[in-house]
Order: structure tokens, then sequence, then C-alpha cells
């Protein structure tokens, strides 16, 4: 089994690896968007997304509908809920500021227990977030 030290250096080099890749990556997808048949297939879908493929390469332009929330307010305002159109749902998230949070619970304490009870933490997926190189005691 490898020493947590050696681990970390291959750790190290792969990330590296695959940086110099990504921007490989990159620098060539810039190329073939900047070539003339590429420019030709994104001709048609230029102001309206989609995408396009010629002999075995795509191209694409994404698209993300977005609604204007206050007009569809006003467009909804004087119909019952019941009664609107199928395709429209609503919904409603709340953020929370936790700092002004904790300061509020901290000044009622008795009113917080029902703030208490709507919060809960998700924890993520463990994963290596930094190695400093120069650190790393040699094997």
């Amino acid at each position: 089994m490898a020493s947590i030290e050696c681990l970390a250096k291959q750790w190290l080099g792969a990330k590296e690896k695959k940086a110099e890749i990504e921007r490989h990556i990159q620098r060539i997808e810039r190329e073939i968007l900047d070539s003339k048949e590429a420019s030709e297939l994104l001709r048609p879908i230029h102001n309206e997304g989609g995408e396009k493929t010629k002999d075995g390469i795509t191209v694409a332009i994404s698209r993300t509908h977005v609604w204007d929330q206050a007009q569809i307010d006003e467009l909804l305002e004087a119909t019952p809920q019941d009664e609107w159109p199928s395709f429209v749902s609503q919904q409603t998230s709340y953020k929370v500021d936790m700092r002004s949070f904790q300061t509020y619970a901290m000044n009622h304490p008795k009113d917080s227990g029902k703030w208490h009870d709507a919060h809960s933490i998700k924890l993520g997926d463990p994963k290596v977030k930094s190695i400093k190189a120069e650190n790393i005691k040699e094997a």
C-alpha cells in the first residue's frame, strides 16, 4: 500500500495533467469554432440555438428559456390560482442568511426553536480540497 505522501504527490501530478489537458481541449475547441466549416454550421442556429452536425462534427448553441417574472405576475395577478393555465406552477424558495439568523436566535431564544426545526445540514462527499507540494514530507 502506498504511503499518503506518495499518493498526495500522485494526486498533484494528476491534477496538473488534468489542467493541462483541459487547456489543450479548450484551445482546440476554439480553433474548431473559429474555422470556416464550423462558422457555416453555426450560422443557421446563431439566433435560435440548437445543434448541427456535418462530417461527424456537431456544433451546438445552448438555449435557456427565461421568463420575465414580473410580467407573469401581472398576467396572473387577477386570476385565481385554480384557473391558471396548466403550464404555469408557482414555486417559492426562501434564503436564510445564517449569520443574521444566529444573531436573531441568540437575541430571541424562545422564538427561534421553530426556525431551528426548519434547518438541516446536508453534507457532501469527501474529497481532497488541496495539497501543497512544498509541505509534503519525503517518504
